[in-house]
């Protein structure tokens, strides 16, 4: 039997430059208890795709759960920037909170 992950690869392979498979891979990561790995999947997210909010906030809440809270704070800081160009207030507002909390 195939896994989500295995199947989630597979998509990724035939669409690399779909930014949603990247971070559905990432989440698969972290939800499996594999912090690094989403960490690395979600670094290379933000690389190719510095334009898409979720993985700057994906990535922030991992570096969380990593005590790596100067990355956290980077993604985030970053990721509010993004967010502003993309006009998406709702995912700035998650991440300024986030920000915060790490304070």
């Amino acid at each position: 039997m195939t896994s989500r992950l295995e199947l989630l690869k597979m998509m990724a392979e035939k669409e690399p430059g779909e930014p949603f498979l990247i971070y559905a891979i990432a989440l698969e990561y972290a939800g499996t208890g594999q912090l690094e790995e989403a960490a690395e999947t979600l670094e290379r997210l933000m690389t190719q795709t510095p334009d898409y909010p979720p993985g700057f906030h994906q990535a922030g809440r991992v570096y969380e759960q990593l005590d790596r809270t100067e990355d956290a704070r980077r993604c985030y800081t970053l990721g509010i920037a993004v967010a502003e160009r993309a006009g998406d207030a709702h995912a700035r507002a998650e991440m300024a909170q986030a920000l915060m909390m790490l304070e």
